[in-house]
Order: C-alpha cells, then sequence, then structure tokens
C-alpha cells in the first residue's frame, strides 16, 4: 500500500471542480440560446455551438465523476477512515452501488494511483470547461454572412 493520503486535502481539492461546471451551464445555455435565437448563424458558427454543447456534457460527465470523488473521500473524513482501512470503505462503497466490476475481495489498488485518478478527472473537467468557452466565443465572434 502506498503512504497514507491527506484525505482533507484532497477532499479541497476536489471540491473545485464546482466552479468549472457552473461555467459549463452557463456556457451551455449561451449555447443553447444561440442555436434558438439566431436564425441567421452562420454554418460554421452553429458548428462550433453545437461542438460547445458537446463539449459541455462531456464536461458534465466528469463533474459527476469528481463530485462522486469528492462525496466519498467527504464519507471517509466522517467516518474517521485513514489509510488502508479508508480504500477498502471506497472500494466496499463503488462495489455495493455497483459502479466497481471487480470483486469485492480483488487487491486493493493504492493510494497513490487513487489520487492520480481523482486528479485527472478534475483536470479533464477544466479542459473539457476552457474547450467548451473557447468554442462559444468563437461562435459568437465568427463573421455572420
Amino acid at each position: 500500500m502506498s503512504q497514507a493520503p491527506d484525505l482533507p486535502m484532497m477532499h479541497l481539492l476536489l471540491r473545485q471542480g464546482r466552479w468549472p461546471a457552473v461555467l459549463s451551464l452557463g456556457l451551455l445555455l449561451v449555447g443553447l440560446l444561440l442555436l434558438g435565437i439566431e436564425p441567421g448563424l452562420a454554418m460554421i458558427a452553429a458548428g462550433l455551438v453545437l461542438l460547445s454543447v458537446a463539449l459541455g456534457l462531456v464536461q458534465a460527465y466528469f463533474a459527476v465523476r469528481v463530485q462522486l470523488d469528492a462525496s466519498l473521500l467527504q464519507l471517509l473524513l466522517q467516518e474517521g477512515l485513514q489509510g488502508e482501512a479508508a480504500a477498502h470503505r471506497v472500494d466496499q462503497a463503488l462495489h455495493v452501488a455497483g459502479l466497481r466490476r471487480l470483486p469485492a475481495d480483488a487487491p486493493l489498488r493504492g493510494w497513490d494511483a487513487r489520487w492520480a485518478g481523482m486528479r485527472s478527472l478534475l483536470l479533464r473537467q477544466y479542459l473539457f470547461t476552457a474547450l467548451q468557452f473557447v468554442a462559444v466565443l468563437l461562435a459568437v465572434l465568427w463573421p455572420q454572412t
């Protein structure tokens, strides 16, 4: 097993996934409004808006995953679990919810691997929000002819 994680710090960092989720929701609304109220949208601009909507949906997937990880860490903090006991509790919760395909007695992943996965999800969430913002911005700035 890897060294014991700093669960409160991990939880606080994952909670930062709320901001890109809110921004992405706003951008999704802007994209849908552009599609609905702007009938003369250029073909490329309309494609960019549709791309922004798709990127917003992908971001929403990552937002749900990040929020799940943050909630699991909150559960561990409330139960006062650390180290290997915490890893067992996470795997048990995921298995009961049907989100872990491995059997309940499968070997535990180390916290380093878990934390790397959590950070990766958060970074992907930020990346897709940034891509969504760029797509909406380009659609708005695209010349309408």
